[in-house]
C-alpha cells in the first residue's frame, strides 16, 4: 500500500506563508516567511512506517515547499496514495481539509488526521469528511491501526522506542531557524511533554488535557541522542550543531545536567547547542555546566512581566528569579531568547507596555539578545478559548484569522484594534 505522511500546507488562502508548528500552534506571516520548522512527529511516523511496516511510505512537505491548498492537493495526488496521514492545528485545518478532500475524491484514498484539530473535536473532523482522527501522541496509535492491530489506550510513548525521525524523504538541514545563534543547526527532540499546564498552551491538550498532563515530560536515552548527534555530523558538511526544539528542555534537571556531561565526555561540545526551555529550575552551576557543553541560546516563556497576567494563565511571574537567571546566562556566554504575548488575559494596555518597557530594558543591559512577540491567541480546546468563549471576548470564529498576528479577540477597555498597536509598538 501506498502511504504519504503529509505535513500541512505552507499558504493559506489569503496568502499568508505560515509558520507551521500543529503540536503546538501555527502563526502566519504577511510578505516572506522568514523559516520553516521540522514536522518533527510526522517525521516520527514515517520513520516508523517505514521501519516496522512493508508499506512504501512517502513523506511530503507542502509547508517547507510554501504550496497552497490546490497545488498540494496536485502533488500529493500524484503519488496516487491509498493513505494519506496528516497532522492540523487551527490555522491550517479549513485550507488543508480541502486539500485532502480533493485527493481523497481523485484517488480514493482513505484521509486520516492528527494533531490538535483531531484532538480536540474529532466529531467535527469526522464530520467534514476525514475517515480517521488520532488523539494526541499519534506515532503507536497510527501504527497499529494500519498493521490491523487495534490502536491501544492512548499513552506516553517510550521515546526511545522510536527510531530516528525522517531524513530521506526531508531533508533535515533545509529546516533552519532564523534565530538560531548560528547557521547550520538541525532540530532534535531529546524529550517530550511539559508538566506545566498554562491555559494558553495546546501542549497539556495534547498530552492528556490540562491538570492530566503533569507527567508527560519524558526523556531520551543521553547515548542515544549522542549517537544522532554524530550521525548528523557526518551526513551534513554545513551541520554546526543543533536546536533542541522541545516544549520544555530541562524540565528535568537531573536528566539535563547528565545530557550535558556526555556532550563534553563525547566530545561533542565543540558544535552549538540552542534549546526550548523554562527558566524556572536553574541553577548557576547548571547554566555553567551548560556552557561548557557547546549551550550557546535558551529560549524561555516570558508572556507577560505582570503578576496578574501570570495568575489567569497559570504561569506565574517572578520576575527576581527570571532576572537572577538571565545574569548567569550572561556571565556565562549563553544568549536568552524570550517569548511574549500581549493581549493575555488579565492584561491592560499598561500591563503590556510595562512588559515591553522590560523588555527594553533586558535588551540594553545585555540579558536578552532576542526575543518573539506574538498576538495572544486562544487555541481551540485550551482553557483560555473557552475562557474567550464565555466572557463574549472571541470577535471571530474563522480559524483562518487565528495566525498569532492578528487580535481575535477583545477585553473590556483594551479592545481589539488597540491590543494590535500595541504588539506593534513591540
Amino acid at each position: 500500500m501506498k502511504i504519504v505522511v503529509a505535513n500541512s500546507i505552507g499558504r493559506l488562502d489569503n496568502g499568508q506563508q505560515v509558520i507551521l508548528f500543529p503540536s503546538r500552534w501555527d502563526s502566519a506571516v504577511k510578505g516572506d516567511r522568514p523559516f520553516a520548522y521540522y514536522p518533527y512527529e510526522l517525521a516520527y511516523l514515517s520513520s516508523l512506517l517505514k521501519r516496522d511496516t512493508d508499506h512504501n511510505v512517502k513523506m511530503l512537505d507542502g509547508n517547507l515547499d510554501l504550496l497552497g491548498a490546490d497545488e498540494y492537493a496536485d502533488v500529493i495526488a500524484a503519488e496516487k496514495p491509498k493513505l494519506l496521514i496528516t497532522e492540523c492545528s487551527a490555522l491550517t485545518y479549513p485550507a488543508m481539509t480541502r486539500a485532502a478532500l480533493a485527493v481523497k475524491q481523485r484517488t480514493g484514498c482513505d484521509i486520516w488526521l492528527t494533531g490538535p484539530l483531531a484532538t480536540y473535536d474529532p466529531n467535527r473532523c469526522l464530520k467534514d469528511g476525514w475517515d480517521k482522527t488520532f488523539r494526541g501522541e499519534f506515532e503507536l496509535n497510527v501504527l497499529e491501526t494500519v498493521t490491523g492491530n487495534l490502536p491501544g489506550a492512548p499513552g506516553y510513548i517510550n521515546l526511545d522506542f522510536l527510531p530516528w525521525p525522517e531524513d530521506t524523504d526531508i531533508s533535515r538541514i533545509d529546516y533552519s531557524e532564523m534565530s538560531n545563534p548560528v547557521p547550520g543547526l538541525i532540530q532534535v527532540y531529546p524529550t517530550r511533554g511539559c508538566p506545566l499546564a498554562c491555559t494558553f498552551c495546546v501542549v497539556p491538550l495534547y498530552y492528556g488535557g490540562h491538570g492530566n498532563s503533569h507527567k508527560s515530560h519524558r526523556q531520551r536515552d543521553v547515548d542515544n541522542v549522542c549517537d544522532e548527534i554524530e550521525h548528523l555530523a557526518v551526513k551534513y558538511d554545513g551541520f554546526n550543531g543543533c536546536f533542541f526544539n522541545e516544549e520544555a528542555h530541562n524540565a528535568n534537571p537531573q536528566w539535563l545536567e547528565q545530557f550535558a556531561t556526555r556532550l563534553i565526555q563525547r566530545g561533542l561540545n565543540c558544535f552549538t547547542y540552542d534549546a526550548m526551555c523554562g527558566y524556572w529550575n536553574y541553577t548557576q552551576p547548571l547554566v555553567e555546566l551548560l556552557a561548557q557543553a557547546g549551550y550557546r541560546q535558551i529560549r524561555f516563556g516570558v508572556e507577560s512581566t505582570s503578576e496578574v497576567v501570570g495568575k489567569q494563565i497559570r504561569k506565574t511571574m517572578h520576575l527576581e528569579r527570571l532576572e537572577r537567571f538571565m545574569g548567569w546566562c550572561r556571565t556565562a556566554g549563553i544568549d536568552c531568547y524570550g517569548t511574549f504575548q500581549i493581549g493575555a488575559p488579565g492584561a491592560t494596555e499598561e500591563t503590556d507596555l510595562q512588559t515591553i518597557a522590560d523588555l527594553r530594558r533586558w535588551a540594553a543591559d545585555g540579558l536578552m539578545q532576542r526575543w518573539q512577540v506574538s498576538t495572544s491567541t486562544p487555541q481551540p480546546g485550551t482553557p483560555f478559548y473557552q475562557q474567550a468563549v464565555d466572557e463574549g471576548w472571541l470577535q471571530t470564529d474563522d480559524l483562518s484569522h487565528f495566525d498569532g498576528e492578528r487580535a481575535v479577540l477583545s477585553f473590556p477597555g483594551y479592545p481589539a484594534e488597540r491590543i494590535e498597536k500595541v504588539r506593534a509598538m513591540a
